[in-house]
């Protein structure tokens, strides 16, 4: 192995972050410094500014792209508190049950609602993401088959038993909002029908809105400390594979 090829490539890794493999700068001020006193050095301190453009972008980038999906929701008495993946939280408050659970047609807790999206449960409901999972989950209960084959009347006879609900209330007033007959069969309403039931479904459970309070977890920033530690380890693997090239 030559010693000259090598010896490029023994700088450490933190002279090439800092750059200080005798720049024209940092080369003027080193001659002045040595025509004064030879024993004194450059009291330059490296700033942002003189790091390569990449460097910054990399210290300074935003954090648009941490997932903020909803992944949990948990009961807080009558409120409903949603967490995000990056921490941060929702909670609902006021409103009708409906509402602050994402649930427009108040589907139970199953494993039914679990398969459609549902996130957690408060006051017996399934909690879903948002009011669209939902809705998805309404029409899929109606084209499921326990409940395809019955006619309207029926299937709110199944879907609002008399013991909970005043169902002869509830499908007078679905009949008003639809404008089909209770005695039409689920199975021969087409996709856009089913969703109209679905909506008048949302209208008469009640969608009413409340309050919602967000809090927000502070996200930990990159540091330049961060930035010079990330290239370092580059430089330090490039100058490895090198020097295993020269050997």
């Amino acid at each position: 192995m030559k010693f000259k090829r090598v010896f490029p490539y023994v700088l450490s890794s933190a002279a090439m972050v800092f750059g200080l493999a005798a720049t024209p700068r940092n080369t003027a001020i080193n001659e002045t410094n040595s025509a004064t006193d030879k024993t004194t050095t450059s009291n330059e301190i490296f700033t942002e500014n003189d790091m390569p453009p990449l460097m910054v972008h990399y210290a300074m980038e935003s954090h648009a792209d941490i997932d903020t999906s909803i992944i949990s929701a948990t009961a807080h008495k009558y409120d409903v508190v949603y967490t995000r993946a990056n921490g941060d939280e929702t909670r609902r408050s006021g409103g009708t049950r409906a509402w602050r659970n994402n649930n427009p047609g108040c589907l139970r807790y199953s494993e039914f609602t679990v398969a459609q999206g549902a996130i957690g449960y408060a006051g017996g409901f399934a909690v879903f993401p948002d009011a669209e999972t939902g809705m998805r989950a309404i029409c899929t209960l109606l084209k499921s088959d326990s409940y395809k084959n019955l006619t309207i009347s029926q299937a709110i006879s199944k879907y609002a038993p008399p013991h909970e609900n005043d169902t002869a209330s509830y499908n007078m007033n679905l009949q008003k909002l639809t404008g089909m007959h209770p005695t039409t069969k689920l199975s021969e309403l087409s996709n856009a029908q089913i969703q109209h039931v679905a909506r008048a479904i949302r209208r008469v459970e009640g969608w009413t809105r409340g309050t919602e309070t967000h809090t927000r977890t502070p996200v930990p920033q990159k540091t330049l400390a961060d930035t010079i530690m990330f290239y370092t380890g580059i430089y330090d693997n490039a100058i490895r594979r090198q020097m295993e090239r020269t050997i």
